[in-house]
């Protein structure tokens, strides 16, 4: 279940991420922008990813298996996954920090298109405009 909401999240994340950046892109440098947006956007989400795997393997505590004597039979006890217990925790911060900066993305997005731009075409507009 957990899986099928990240997908569904993902996805929507990835669109309205992807809005964002087209509609703020600066039409000065058009494509490498977004590229650079992109890029930084993928390596935030990627990097995780391989801590979260590495934390697993170390937290983890694999059961201790031994064979019965009299039946032969291999008998596992203990152990402890800890990818449920990590999931809360990392579930709990994401939460902790829409709470912290929430109102701070909320204003970010709400910043009008020029405060996005580079502003780099500037000097050749006043120039042309001067003749």
């Amino acid at each position: 279940l957990s899986t099928a909401v990240y997908s569904i999240v993902d996805s929507m994340q990835f669109n309205a991420q992807m809005t964002f950046f087209a509609h703020r892109v600066d039409p000065a440098i058009g494509g490498s922008y977004m590229t650079l947006l992109n890029t930084a956007a993928n390596l935030g989400g990627t990097w995780p990813a391989s801590i979260v795997m590495y934390l697993v393997g170390q937290l983890s505590v694999p059961p201790t298996c031994e064979t019965s004597p009299t039946s032969g039979d291999v008998v596992c006890s203990g152990g402890r996954e800890a990818y449920f217990p990590m999931q809360l925790v990392f579930s709990i911060l994401g939460c902790l920090w829409i709470y912290f900066m929430g109102k701070k993305v909320m204003y970010l997005s709400t910043l009008p298109d020029d405060a996005w731009r580079t502003h780099a075409d500037d000097e050749n507009d006043d120039s042309e405009k001067g003749k």
